[in-house]
């Protein structure tokens, strides 16, 4: 089994590995990153490992912002030491969650779950890694949002999502705007909004902005290889997409 750790804590990091070589001599290690840019230029550019243990909160940012730049086709096992973060971490491609100071026992029942995992699909029609990949793109696959029930004063009205320009954080509230420059508060993170929408017509610029592709009109080079988008709705402030993530949209927009 090849293992990607990702934990900026290098006596953390080691203990892990030398727990995990304990439990599954056979393991091969393809390396330690301790950063989020790190694993994300990493994963860009080399095979997807069988599993992948990482920290949560990592030195420039917690590793679920690595989801949101790169597809990670792999089961990951989660390492924290807070557990505030259990359910975002099962909505990616967690298939288990162990809290800091770890233990032997901890390590042992996670690395027996993916060979729970790998013994089910190796019993059924087709390869291991193709099934595994099946199964986690199928559970990220929630039913398509068509519509929003906003509220205007005292009355709650619909707004068709083909309608929606983009949706933003402005001081920690999320609104949506719509191609005829109307906006409305939601009771929804840009997070779980994600999940709701379809991925080809909808794309997450960044942190604050979710994008309709059918609002973009135009895409320029901008400061240090990042790219800044045009929309057909009236934005507020700039929409910019990092460096780290332009080649991803470019090909988002060449191929939904």
């Amino acid at each position: 089994m090849r293992i990607l750790i990702v934990e900026d804590e290098q006596r953390t990091a080691l203990d892990l590995q030398a727990t995990i070589q304990e439990l599954l001599p056979g393991a091969v290690f393809l390396g330690t990153l301790d950063s989020v840019e790190g694993a994300i230029a990493w994963l860009r550019t080399h095979p997807m490992p069988d599993l992948a243990f990482f920290d949560i909160q990592l030195a420039d940012g917690l590793s679920f912002d690595i989801f949101e730049e790169i597809n990670v086709e792999c089961p990951v096992v989660f390492c924290t030491a807070f557990d505030e973060h259990a359910l975002r971490a099962f909505q990616v491609n967690g298939v288990d969650y162990i809290l800091k100071p770890f233990d032997r026992e901890q390590v042992r029942r996670a690395l027996d779950k993916v060979r729970a995992l790998e013994n089910f699909f190796q019993k059924r029609d087709g390869s291991l890694e193709a099934k595994l990949s099946k199964l986690l793109s199928e559970a990220r696959q929630p039913s398509v949002k068509t519509a929003f029930l906003v509220s205007q004063r005292d009355k709650l009205l619909p707004i068709a999502v083909s309608d929606i320009a983009y949706f933003y954080i402005e001081h920690e509230v999320t609104f949506l705007h719509t191609f005829d420059n109307r906006r409305f508060i939601l009771n929804h993170t840009l997070d779980e909004l994600e999940s709701m929408l379809d991925a080809k017509q909808f794309y997450r610029a960044n942190r604050q902005f979710l994008v309709n592709v059918k609002a973009i009109v135009e895409v320029e080079q901008y400061f240090a290889r990042k790219l800044l988008l045009k929309l057909n709705a009236q934005t507020k402030e700039s929409i910019v997409v990092s460096k780290a993530k332009s080649s991803d949209f470019l090909h988002w927009m060449e191929n939904r």
